[in-house]
């Protein structure tokens, strides 16, 4: 198994930092697999722990960061959320839902699967060191923790793309046993609800004094817990796991409101502002955050999602930095939120200025810019784009945006409270749900229990964009298929930029799963492929 087998060998470190705290990159392991500091003549003490820590974030975050960005181009471009603006990285190929069933494709999702098992494995060097090193038991709680939380959130992100996983669970000196076969389904997610019940017992709320606010804590892995617990049981019914299914929504719905009584955390008043473009004071780890990745403009630790995913031009007096373009967002679910008279349509980029002081809109009833621009391939492009995580404030000239990702908000926290509470008992857990509608300035909802489910999907679509969410949304509800094709459809109708085809090349069934990476299964004998996905 090429990636378990190089990146369990050991870990290169080199500090880099982060928020005041120290971070770890990693050299290129498939270059250099026997290259790895000894565990006898590192990890002692308490701040060589604490490095080490760091570097689990860092390898967390590249999930987001260089071309694992990629990742988050395809999960959303196989959505009805985005749509390609580049051919580059075959961005008009997954659109259509192009290599799914290739498991050589060199695409986003694949590349995750070394970023998560690079995280999972310095993890694993944190717990198998922590307790041999000297320091206060509050401190080495928080740390294993730590290490709990996004262990468990690494493999909870390649579980929920690649079902039942191979689960190292301690670190290795060398090359050697490394064949690791994998668990079956429901281990993969014992392990990963283990992870966070572990994250929980020992992490502090947050705002406890003397602990970074960034850092992940108690309520995080509630949330997570909650995330996971409702994954589970949508899925249920193609997991073999239906006799759990009601278990599973109580324990979402339970952890979930631990983290609504908790108390430490509410909607931002103006849903923008928690989005370093509209407010560079106070969004970065604001109370509707529950945990996201950190990014500033130091060497290495910027948000290269802003470079990646912008209009492809040079607009850097008005944008913050350069940009190169490979997806924008659906200019129907823009149109749509505009007819409804919703505040979240106001975070997406849809006007701006050259340097020459040429502004530019862009029409919903004709879906073009006016005046129109391309990208650097002189394309015309027909979407707007998000600012979600945009940075219009740091230098342009360093070229090194530094807006922060959510992986967990407390609007998320609301919507998986209320989704689970109402299939439990109908009508439970609609005032979450209008806390939701209400911040986006919609009236109340109200209606039968399948219509309001109907409607906790909707206000996931809207306010998810661009977030990497709505994939698995659509997926566990049976209706990624039907929406994907839908938006194929209607974008050849309206000649949008890079539609080419008005039917998808494959329609997914809610069982799909994407295949594990050629190159692991032939440097891994132990580990088994998916079967290949079938359409619909």
């Amino acid at each position: 198994m090429k990636t378990i087998k190089y990146i369990i060998a050991g870990a290169v470190l080199a500090t880099t930092m982060l928020g005041g705290m120290s971070l770890t990159s990693c050299s290129d392991l498939d270059e250099h697999p026997y290259t790895f500091i000894d565990p006898a003549s590192f990890y002692n003490t308490e701040d060589e722990i604490d490095a080490t820590l760091a570097g689990v974030y860092n390898r967390y975050r590249n999930m987001y960061n260089a071309n694992s960005q990629l990742y988050l181009a395809q999960i959303e471009l196989l959505t009805d959320q985005a749509v390609p603006t580049y051919n580059k990285n075959n961005m008009e190929l997954i659109n259509k839902w192009d290599g799914v069933q290739n498991a050589s494709a060199s695409n986003g999702v694949h590349r995750i699967w070394a970023a998560c098992y690079e995280a999972v494995n310095r993890a694993n060097i944190v717990l198998g060191r922590v307790d041999n090193v000297e320091m206060s038991e509050e401190a080495r709680n928080r740390i294993k923790g730590q290490a709990y939380f996004l262990r468990g959130y690494a493999f909870f992100s390649m579980a929920r793309c690649f079902g039942a996983l191979a689960l190292p669970l301690t670190y290795t000196n060398g090359v050697e046993n490394l064949e690791i076969a994998r668990s079956t389904y429901g281990e993969t997610y014992d392990q990963i609800i283990s992870d966070f019940k572990e994250a929980e017992a020992l992490l502090p709320v947050r705002g406890t004094s003397g602990y970074d606010v960034w850092r992940a804590s108690k309520g995080a892995a509630q949330a997570a817990l909650g995330e996971v617990y409702l994954l589970r049981a949508s899925m249920a019914d193609v997991n073999g796991e239906t006799a759990s299914q009601t278990e599973y929504y109580t324990q979402a719905r339970d952890y979930s409101k631990k983290v609504i009584d908790s108390g430490v955390y509410g909607l931002m008043d103006n849903y923008v502002d928690q989005f370093y473009w509209f407010n560079e004071s106070g969004a970065k780890n604001c109370k509707e955050s529950v945990f996201e990745l950190q990014y500033s403009a130091a060497q290495s630790q910027n948000n290269g999602m802003h470079i990646r995913f912008g209009l492809g031009r040079t607009y850097s007096n008005y944008m913050g930095c350069y940009q190169y373009s490979r997806m924008g967002v659906s200019p129907y679910i823009y149109t749509e939120m505009l007819a409804n008279g919703d505040k979240r349509a106001d975070v997406f980029l849809t006007y701006f200025e050259e340097n020459d002081g040429t502004a530019h809109t862009f029409n919903p009833n004709t879906l073009h810019w006016e005046p129109y621009i391309t990208n650097d391939r002189n394309v015309e492009h027909t979407c707007v784009f998000n600012c979600k995580y945009f940075d219009q404030h740091t230098d342009a000239s360093l070229q090194r945006p530094n807006a922060n990702f959510p992986i967990i908000r407390y609007a998320e926290v609301l919507l998986n409270y209320a989704e689970a509470a109402n299939i439990l008992n109908a009508g439970s857990g609609i005032e979450c749900l209008n806390q939701v509608r209400q911040r986006a300035g919609l009236a109340p909802f109200s209606g039968s229990q399948a219509e309001i489910d109907e409607e906790i999907f909707n206000q996931r679509r809207f306010e998810f964009v661009g977030e990497g969410k709505i994939f698995f949304d659509e997926l566990r509800r049976d209706v990624l298929a039907d929406r994907s094709a839908a938006k194929l459809a209607r974008g050849f109708a309206d000649k949008l930029s890079y539609f080419d085809s008005a039917e998808p090349l494959f329609k997914p069934q809610k069982s799909f799963l994407f295949l594990i990476p050629q190159g692991d299964l032939d440097s891994n004998p132990a580990l088994v492929q998916n079967p290949i996905p079938q359409s619909r």
